[in-house]
């Protein structure tokens, strides 16, 4: 590399091969090296860097986000991380030191976790949000809904980004009979408010509880109820309770919801000629779903299919849409559950945590989609783990701190 003098006969690199390297460090570093001088503190801020660092890290050092479950975890133990090098450690600086207090991960986007918590041995309506970069250490509270819960049966949540609007938001829906959508409110990271929206296309449909974000919309699970006549679809499901425990149908769906616009649309489920478990995922920043295929006898191996949705003209806006089957897994032998798609990679848990002479441990499985190769992790920390999120470092705010790019 050619250096160049200046007339202090101090060695200089150009602006670009710094941020060069620099985008190439984890956050840690980054915050350290704030301390150098204002140029480096000020590039950190600026949204092309943070992007383009954020691009880096998700390419090179995808981890796991593994949230565990018991009454006696110390609360570096809460969430787990599990990078590529297979390393285990626990994720430190929580962003609140109560032990009475849980925190369950809603979603996780470009480095910031949005977090449900509420008291122990508190009602529903005493939750709260957080939104969180574990790696800055930023934490920032999120206002209660506009919607008395208190009265309600269910609630859903999801978290996501929209490129098109460069703004993070949380969705939250409400249910009041036989857990069918009445209310929806989203919170925006940049109004720092929420609002109530119209349901739209969510009339008649139940949303399950898990969410994944792909490509500027979350998905969820759902189904949609369906009158016995023709047509009878439309009927006005927010107040007429009698109709919703007589509907004739039930259909399985799948629920998007494009954040930009902030428009639901219900997209069909693939047409499987099997019975299956599925689970909602992200594979090349699309939606997908594994299906766990199995037979009554559990002696049998079962396999997992992997669907892809392709988008038309649009599919968060529920133009148009398409579904593949990119992958089915050899038999498995042993009974697994798929959690996630991970670097290529689908992870799977066991049914019920191993035993060895040490006692119950959870283990991880994780299969290449292009081998086939299984490989096998242990997970130090022995208790219970719930739902698995993809997560990768960045140095993305939880606030409106960014500096123009001069």
């Amino acid at each position: 590399m050619k250096q160049t003098a200046m007339d202090s006969d101090v060695l200089f690199l150009p602006h670009e091969i710094i941020r060069n390297i620099l985008k190439r460090l984890p956050v840690e570093s980054l915050i350290r090296f704030q301390c150098v001088c204002k140029d480096w503190k000020n590039l950190m801020q600026i949204p092309s860097f943070i992007a383009d660092h954020l691009q880096q890290s998700t390419h090179q050092n995808p981890s796991l986000l593994l949230e565990c479950k018991g009454m006696d975890i110390p609360l570096c133990w809460r969430f787990i991380l599990f990078d590529c090098e297979l390393r285990v450690r626990g994720v430190q600086n929580l962003p609140w030191n109560n032990p009475l207090r849980n925190a369950s991960i809603v979603g996780s986007c470009n480095g910031l976790l949005c977090l449900e918590i509420h008291q122990f041995n508190q009602p529903l309506h005493s939750l709260s949000f957080s939104l969180w970069n574990p790696k800055t250490r930023a934490v920032r509270h999120v206002p209660r809904t506009i919607t008395d819960i208190s009265f309600l049966n269910y609630c859903t949540t999801g978290f996501g980004f929209s490129p098109i609007v460069n703004d993070y938001r949380i969705v939250r829906t409400f249910a009041l009979f036989y857990d069918v959508v009445t209310q929806v409110e989203v919170f925006s990271l940049n109004r720092g408010t929420w609002k109530a929206i119209d349901i739209g296309n969510l009339k008649g449909v139940i949303l399950k509880s898990e969410t994944v974000t792909a490509n500027g919309a979350i998905f969820w699970s759902g189904v949609k109820l369906v009158g016995e006549k023709e047509g009878e679809d439309n009927i006005d499901f927010q107040e007429d309770e009698d109709y919703i425990e007589e509907a004739g149908d039930k259909v399985d769906v799948i629920v998007s919801f494009d954040i930009a616009k902030e428009v639901f649309s219900v997209i069909p489920r693939p047409d499987l000629d099997y019975d299956a478990g599925v689970k909602l995922t992200v594979y090349e920043n699309k939606l997908a779903l594994l299906c766990d295929t199995w037979e009554d006898d559990d002696e049998i191996p079962h396999v997992i299919d992997l669907w892809v949705l392709y988008e038309g003209t649009s599919c968060a806006s529920g133009q148009t849409w398409s579904w593949t089957k990119r992958y089915t897994s050899s038999p498995l032998l042993c009974l697994l559950v798929p959690t996630t798609i991970w670097r290529n990679e689908i992870v799977y848990k066991p049914i019920s945590e191993e035993d060895d002479d040490k006692g119950r441990r959870n283990v991880l499985y994780m299969r290449n989609l292009a081998t086939n190769e299984v490989k096998r992790s242990v997970i130090p920390y022995r208790n219970y783990i719930l739902p698995i999120n993809n997560y990768v470092e960045s140095l993305v705010s939880v606030g409106n701190n960014y500096i123009e790019e001069s």
